[in-house]
C-alpha cells in the first residue's frame, strides 16, 4: 500500500531550534530516510513541512513508526502526543509543536503512485506539478465528503508553446484523475484536443461546431483541451465569452483545459480574467525549456534507448539545436527527440562502417563525438584556434585586428578588478555576403578560448523571429531567445526590421527591441548580441531605443569585396573539394575582372554568396558532364565555368557584352 505522510512543525517551535546543529525537519527526514522505506518520494520540503509518499503495510503501522521518530526528534514524552484514527487516516498532534497525518492515497493507491510519479518525473512543468500535487492531497477529502463538484467545476488555463509536451501532460493528468476516482472517463478517445478557429478547417473547429460536438451525448466524459490562441485579441473576447457561457451547462460532463501560447504575465492575466468572468479557472504557465532542461530530455531519451554519451557529444548536440532554432521554428521536446533519433542512427551507421557491431571488446552503447559529427553541418571541431580561423578569411585583416584589440581590452579588465569590463554587444555593418555571419560564428569561439564567454555557442535569428503572433507573446519569445544565448553569441540579421523609423514599424518590433535592450544590460557580461545589416539601416535602428547605441559600443564595418578578393574566395571553394585545370582558373579570373562596378556596388549584389552560388553551379555542370561521359573523378574545366557563368543569373551584370569563349 502507498501512504501519504505529511508532517508540519509550528514556526515558533522551529525558531527555538534555529541554532541547533541539525534543524528539526532535517533531523526528522534523516531518521525517516534511515528506515529505507520502499519507493519513498518526497513531494515537499521546507523548514516547517515535510510531505512524502512511501510503500507501507498500512496507515496505522506507518503512523506508529512516524510517532516514535517524532517523539525522539522533539525530545518530549509520548504522553504529550495525541493520536486518533479516522477512516484510512492516522493523525498525530503535539500542541504548539507539530502535527502529522498518515493516509492511504486511495483504493487505487499503486496506480495513483505510478501516475503521479510520471508527472513529477517530467522535465520542467513546475506549476503543473504543483497543481497535480494539490489535487492528490485534497482528493481524499473530496471523496470522503462527496464534494466532487468542487473539482469538476474547475477549469484549467495553460500557457505553453508548441512542442513542450502538452499532449503527454494531458494524458498524464487524465490518468491521475482516473486513478484518484474523481472522474470516470470515456473508454473511446478520453482526451481530445481542439483548435478553435474563425474558419472551418481540417485541423480545427469553429465555435458553433465545437458547441455542437460538446453537446452531443456520444462525446461526453472526456478531457477536452481547447486551443483559444486565435481569441487572444480584445476584439474577439466577447465572442469567446459567449462560447464559455455555453460550456457551463456541460461542465460536469467534461474536464476543460484552455490552451494559449506562452505569454508575458500581464497578457496571460488578461486572458485569464476573461475566462474567469464565466468559469472557475486555475492558471498554469509552462516556461520554455532552457538548455539544461533540453539536455536532460536528450539524456533521458538516449538512456532509455540503452545508450550513453561522452561529454563532448553534447557540444555537437547543442550546435545542432542552435541550427534548429535559427529559423525561429523550434518545437521543444519534439525537436530534441528528432535530433536524438538522428544521433542514434549515426551511431549505428558509424559502428557498421567501422565494423564495430560484433566486436565485444568495444562499448557499442557509448556514443562518441566522432560518431555523430554529421549531425551538425556548422559544428566546429576546433582543430584550429579562433584567431587562426579568422586569419584564413579573405579580406578580413582590419576586422581581425579590431577583434584582437577588443579581446585584449576585455582580458585586461577581467584581470584588473578595479577596471569596469566593457560592454561587448556589437554592430556589424555591411552589405550581404561580406562575412558578417561567419565572423560572428568565429567570435563565439574566440571569446570562449579567451575566457570571455563560458559557452561560445552561436545562435542566429532574423529580426522577425523575435516577434510573436499575438499580443503578449513577443516579450517572452525574445527573452527565451536571449536565455538560450547566455554565455554565447546571439546574432540578429536584418536587425533594422525591428525599427524602420516610419509607419512600417510595428508595435511587436518595438516590444522586441525594448526586451532585447533590457536583456543586453542585465546580461552584459554573459552574452554578446551582434546586430547586422546595412550601415544606414543600422544607424536608423539605433534611433529606435534611447539606450541601444550606448549598449552596442563596438561598430565593425565590413567592406564589400573587390574583384581580386571575389576571385580568391571562388578559388578557395574550388581548391577545397575539386581538381581543376589552368584554363578553368583563367576563365574564372577573367570573369571576375569583367564584373560591372555598378553591379558590385548595388544593393542586390551578394558578394561571397554570389561567389558561392557560381561555384556550386560550376561543379553541378561538371558533375553532369562527368556523369554523361562515364567518368567517376570530377575535374573542373573551362567549359564548366562557361556553362555556369553564361546563365542569366551570372551573365547579365558584366561590364562587357562580349564574353570569353563566345
Amino acid at each position: 500500500m502507498i501512504v501519504n505522510i505529511q508532517i508540519t512543525l509550528e514556526p515558533d517551535f522551529v525558531l527555538t531550534r534555529q541554532y541547533s546543529e541539525v534543524l528539526p525537519i532535517e533531523d526528522i527526514k534523516n531518521k525517516i530516510q534511515a528506515l529505507s522505506l520502499q519507493d519513498m518520494l518526497i513531494d515537499e520540503e521546507s523548514l516547517t513541512r515535510l510531505s512524502f509518499k512511501a510503500e507501507a503495510e498500512g496507515c496505522e503501522g506507518a503512523g506508529k513508526i512516524i510517532l516514535q521518530i517524532l517523539i525522539e526528534a522533539v525530545g518530549l514524552p509520548e504522553d504529550r502526543f495525541i493520536v486518533k484514527t479516522e477512516e484510512n487516516t492516522y493523525i498525530i498532534s503535539c500542541d504548539g509543536i507539530l502535527s502529522a497525518q498518515v493516509s492511504e492515497i486511495g483504493a487505487n493507491a499503486p496506480s495513483v503512485y505510478d501516475s503521479f510519479k510520471n508527472i513529477t518525473d517530467k522535465v520542467g512543468w513546475e506549476e503543473f506539478k504543483e497543481l497535480c500535487q494539490e489535487i492528490l492531497l485534497v482528493s481524499p477529502q473530496i471523496k470522503r465528503n462527496g464534494i466532487y463538484k468542487s473539482f469538476l467545476f474547475q477549469n484549467f488555463l495553460i500557457s505553453v508553446d508548441d512542442g513542450y509536451g502538452l499532449s503527454t501532460a494531458l494524458d498524464d493528468f487524465k490518468q491521475l484523475i482516473e486513478d484518484l476516482e474523481l472522474f470516470k472517463f470515456s473508454e473511446k478517445q478520453p482526451v481530445v484536443e481542439i483548435r478553435l478557429s474563425a474558419k472551418s478547417e481540417p485541423d480545427s473547429m469553429t465555435i458553433p461546431e465545437a458547441i455542437e460536438a460538446l453537446y452531443s451525448e456520444d462525446e461526453t466524459d472526456k478531457l477536452v483541451c481547447l486551443d483559444i490562441s486565435e481569441y487572444l485579441e480584445k476584439s474577439k473576447h466577447n465572442e469567446l465569452k459567449t462560447f464559455l457561457t455555453k460550456l457551463v451547462a456541460v461542465q460536469e460532463s467534461y474536464i476543460f483545459f484552455f490552451r494559449i501560447p506562452f505569454l508575458e504575465p500581464d497578457a496571460f492575466n488578461s486572458i485569464r480574467k476573461v475566462l474567469a468572468d464565466i468559469l472557475y479557472i486555475r492558471a498554469i504557465s509552462v516556461q520554455p525549456f532552457n538548455n539544461e532542461e533540453l539536455k536532460e530530455c536528450a539524456v533521458r531519451a538516449v538512456t532509455q534507448a540503452g545508450y550513453s554519451a561522452e561529454d563532448i557529444v553534447w557540444d555537437v548536440f547543442f550546435s545542432r539545436i542552435c541550427e534548429e532554432k535559427s529559423d525561429g521554428r523550434f518545437y521543444g521536446i519534439q525537436s530534441v527527440m528528432k535530433v536524438v533519433y538522428e544521433m542514434l542512427w549515426l551511431k549505428a551507421k558509424s559502428d557498421s562502417l567501422k565494423g564495430n557491431a560484433e566486436d565485444k571488446t568495444i562499448d557499442n552503447k557509448l556514443i562518441l563525438q566522432n560518431d555523430i559529427l554529421e549531425l551538425s553541418p556548422t559544428f566546429n571541431k576546433k582543430t584550429k584556434d579562433g584567431f587562426d580561423a579568422l586569419a584564413e578569411l579573405i579580406g578580413m585583416e582590419k576586422i581581425s585586428e579590431r577583434i584582437r584589440e577588443i579581446v585584449a581590452q576585455v582580458k585586461l579588465a577581467i584581470e584588473n578588478k578595479t577596471m569596469d569590463r566593457p560592454c561587448l554587444h556589437m554592430r556589424f555593418a555591411g552589405a550581404p555576403g561580406t562575412g558578417k555571419t561567419t565572423v560572428a560564428r568565429i567570435l563565439g569561439q574566440i571569446f570562449r578560448e579567451n575566457g570571455i564567454l563560458r559557452n561560445g555557442y552561436f545562435f542566429e535569428y532574423s529580426a522577425r523571429d523575435l516577434c510573436g503572433e499575438y499580443i503578449g507573446q513577443t516579450a517572452p519569445k525574445t527573452s527565451a531567445i536571449c536565455r538560450d544565448a547566455y554565455g554565447s553569441v546571439l546574432f540578429i540579421d536584418e536587425a533594422y526590421a525591428l525599427y524602420q523609423g516610419d509607419d512600417r514599424n510595428s508595435d511587436y518590433g518595438r516590444e522586441a527591441l525594448t526586451t532585447l535592450v533590457s536583456e543586453m544590460e542585465n546580461h552584459r557580461d554573459d552574452m554578446v548580441v551582434v546586430m547586422a545589416g546595412y550601415k544606414d539601416d543600422m544607424n536608423k535602428l539605433m534611433e529606435g531605443n534611447a539606450g541601444l547605441r550606448s549598449r552596442m559600443p563596438f561598430l565593425l564595418e565590413f567592406e564589400s569585396y573587390d574583384r581580386k578578393q571575389l576571385y580568391d574566395i571562388f578559388m578557395s571553394f574550388v581548391e577545397k573539394h575539386f581538381k581543376y585545370d589552368t584554363e578553368f582558373a583563367n576563365a574564372a579570373s577573367e570573369y571576375f575582372d569583367s564584373l560591372s562596378k555598378d553591379y558590385m556596388q548595388s544593393a542586390e549584389f551578394a558578394n561571397a554568396r554570389f561567389v558561392r552560388n557560381l561555384y556550386e553551379r560550376c561543379w553541378s555542370k561538371a558533375a553532369m558532364r562527368s556523369s554523361m561521359s562515364g567518368y567517376k573523378d570530377i575535374t573542373l574545366k573551362k567549359e564548366d565555368f562557361i556553362a555556369a557563368s553564361s546563365e542569366k543569373e551570372f551573365s547579365e551584370k558584366l561590364a562587357i557584352k562580349s564574353r570569353i569563349g563566345f
